[in-house]
């Protein structure tokens, strides 16, 4: 170790410096624990003569001189001092040697005080160059370890988009892992994920490799999991060794992968020989790394709540199912089970409770599923499998057996118990299947069309069933819908609501919403509407309803405010429940700067009546803001007066069918004259609908409804058109 040490040391500057230290001196050395010269120097004119003269010289015993120096003179009559050079780590490297021609002038009985400073200042010096080259050299060997670390890191990508595409990139990580850390095995263990995949090193490798993947898919992640740290096992005598690894003399380091939460996913783990490598605090980071790159990756494909592959896994793999199927013509089967009623559960018992059964119902499917069956959460309670080479028949037997299994499951609070059940969609993937969207569209139809039917139903897509043929034009609706909200593609129309009583009262309109379609046409909102209905996008539209609404009237505000106009604003049940959207709407009439007694939401009476709670909630919060609201389509349902005593409506807006055939049906114009009545003594502004002709304006005027909307008032025109309109009248009207 001497030896290394000293040639750590650069000795063409100590040429300069050291005879400076040793004023006068004939010549110097550096000689090794076992004597062997290292270094020497004597003046450059004196050099050879030196040397010579040093060799005829016989071995003189050296004899202390004090301040740890040692003397000696030569027969040539030269004295010659050495001391010993020691360094921190080392302990005695070498000696020091200064030769002097001439004797000192006087007798010395110790080392004088310039010969004590000259000595330490040489072992000084080279005491800090060591340190210095040491330091030097462990900064490049971490460097070297560092760059290594950083090659490995960048050279094992987390980003990924399919499936196939994750689980080579985590097959890459478990290889660089055992090849950077050049250890026998290393292995990557997800249980809920049925991850398992390994390397093992040609050389280094356990002889039962088998045994050791046992211990470490079951003591040693059992303690990882438990204990969410890693776990290092280098020292022969750690009672760990036995309790854990067997008695094994192998090394061991087990790190936890972690989700988002730091709930504990999975375990990286690598182990070497006794001999070969000992782990160190820098392989555990390192380790650490590459499970935080392996969470990465699996997260991308893996859904959080189950460990089951999530939507985007799901696709990748139909993806290739698919593609083998019309290829090679397999057949597969598909299936869309949705929990029912979890939204019940989540209400009742709490949205902790509902994961808890989301949780149950993914293990339950993978204890009545094949190994090779393809099982995935898309999302809420609703999960896609895929049973590979599979036929019809069989597809619906299995379906049948995971409705039953699910059947046998309950939810137990304190309060109650609620029996569990799920309804299963089930669509063919072969030849002839319409690529993935359409199959998985394909068994979610008939999904939700076994959910019409009842709970706990299995329902087989056929394209000849009209019911499901429906249910596919609807899911073909959901897509434009969002692209609509996406890309703005709704249109906003108005219609004008006429004053029959009192031509001061103030004008009134409904704002209504379109669709323009691929070709510029302007589509009904019969067409859109019921698919976004049943699919719960209707608080997305609403909202886009209200903040275009409120965006486009407030640009001209200023203008026709003097006219005082009333614009009114179909609302949804469906945002009724939604806890955000009351504070949305009363932060979007506040920012646009139209008064809210200007602004009136208007519900049918269906919808009001089935949201009762939410309805009477959301309305007083917003009349007290100073919002008015108007009751659509009222008289339909059976209980219609009853309500009006809750509900806090301004407007009453009769059923269109009474008013359409007043003229000439007397029940309808009685059930007029009784809304009427009733609205008079409530004192509520009485609206009828439908109106065609001028004949059934004069038969609702002589009721004393209020207002009449229809065709033969006035027909839904673009609002910009409308607001145009009215920015033209009250610029005439103020000239």
């Amino acid at each position: 170790m001497s030896a290394n040490v000293l040639k750590l040391l650069s000795m063409k500057k100590y040429e300069r410096m050291l005879p400076r230290v040793f004023p006068g001196v004939a010549r110097l050395e550096i000689r090794d624990k076992h004597n062997e010269l290292f270094w020497s120097w004597t003046p450059t004119v004196v050099a050879q003569d030196a040397d010579k003269a040093e060799d005829e010289d016989p071995v003189v015993v050296w004899s202390p001189f004090g301040s740890g120096i040692d003397k000696r003179q030569l027969p040539s009559g030269k004295m010659q001092f050495r001391a010993a050079l020691t360094m921190r780590e080392y302990g005695f490297v070498a000696w020091l040697t200064a030769t002097y021609n001439t004797q000192p002038s006087v007798a010395l009985s110790s080392a004088p005080e310039p010969l004590r400073i000259a000595f330490a200042d040489a072992q000084m010096f080279l005491q800090d160059d060591i340190d210095l080259q040491l330091e030097c050299n462990q900064l490049a060997a971490e460097l070297a370890e560092r760059y290594e670390e950083l090659n490995l890191m960048y050279s094992t990508k987390d980003q990924v988009k399919y499936l196939e595409e994750g689980l080579e990139a985590l097959t890459l990580l478990v290889n660089n892992c055992a090849d950077y850390l050049d250890v026998g095995l290393s292995a990557l263990i997800c249980r809920e994920r049925n991850i398992n995949m390994h390397h093992i090193s040609v050389t280094e490798s356990p002889s039962d490799t088998e045994k050791v993947l046992s211990i470490l898919a079951t003591t040693i992640y059992d303690r990882v999991e438990s204990q969410v740290q890693s776990v290092i096992l280098n020292d022969p005598t750690d009672v760990d060794r036995v309790r854990l690894f067997d008695g094994r003399d192998e090394n061991l380091l087990a790190h936890p992968v972690l989700d988002d939460h730091g709930t504990v996913i999975g375990m990286l783990a690598v182990v070497a020989g006794h001999d070969t490598h000992v782990f160190s605090n820098g392989d555990r980071n390192l380790l650490e790394v590459m499970a935080k790159k392996a969470s990465r990756i699996i997260h991308t494909h893996h859904d959080s709540l189950t460990g089951l592959i999530n939507r985007s896994g799901f696709e990748s793999t139909l993806m290739t199912s698919l593609a083998g199927s019309q290829s090679k013509d397999l057949e597969h089967v598909l299936l869309h089970l949705n929990i029912d009623q979890l939204h019940v559960i989540n209400d009742l018992m709490g949205y902790p409770e509902g994961d808890a059964l989301i949780r149950r119902v993914s293990k339950c499917l993978k204890i009545v599923l094949r190994d090779t069956d393809v099982v995935s959460r898309l999302g809420g309670g609703e999960f896609g499998i895929l049973l590979p080479n599979c036929d019809a028949r069989q597809g619906y037997a299995v379906a049948e057996k995971l409705r039953n299994a699910i059947d046998e499951l309950t939810v137990v609070s304190a309060q109650r118990t609620l029996d569990v059940s799920a309804c299963i969609g089930i669509a063919h993937v072969n030849r002839e299947a319409d690529g993935i969207a359409g199959v998985m569209a394909a068994a979610e139809i008939a999904c939700k069309a076994a959910k019409e039917e009842g709970k706990g139903r299995v329902e087989i897509f056929e394209k000849d069933n009209t019911t499901l043929l429906r249910r596919s034009e609807e899911i073909e609706w959901i897509g434009r819908v969002q692209e609509a909200l996406r890309d703005n593609l709704f249109v906003l129309y108005c219609q004008p609501v006429m004053p029959l009583l009192d031509k001061s009262h103030v004008a009134h309109f409904e704002i209504l919403i379109r669709l323009r379609d691929y070709n510029g046409d302007i589509l009904s909102p019969f067409v859109f509407l019921p698919a976004a209905e049943r699919y719960q996008l209707m608080p997305m539209v609403d909202r886009w309803v209200v903040h275009h609404s409120l965006k486009a009237l407030s640009t001209c505000w200023k203008t026709i405010a003097a006219k005082n106009p009333v614009f009114c604003i179909n609302l949804s049940g469906q945002s009724f429940s939604n806890p955000g959207f009351q504070p949305f709407v009363m932060d979007e009439i506040h920012e646009s700067g139209i008064p809210p007694q200007n602004i009136c939401f208007e519900v049918t009476e269906t919808v009001a009546i089935s949201h009762i709670d939410d309805a009477v909630n959301f309305m007083t919060s917003l009349r007290r803001f100073g919002c008015l609201f108007s009751l659509d389509d009222f008289g339909a349902g059976l209980s219609s007066f009853g309500y009006l005593k809750v509900l806090p409506v301004d407007y009453l807006k009769i059923d269109g069918s009474f008013v359409r055939e007043i003229a000439t049906d007397d029940v309808s114009r009685s059930m007029v004259e009784a809304i009427a009545q009733i609205g008079k003594t409530m004192d509520l502004s009485i609206i009828a609908e439908f109106v065609e002709d001028k004949a059934t304006q004069d038969i609702l005027r002589s009721i004393g409804v209020d207002y009449a909307q229809g065709f033969g008032v006035g027909k839904p025109a673009p609002l910009s058109d409308i607001l145009s309109s009215l920015e033209h009248e009250s610029s005439a009207a103020s000239a």
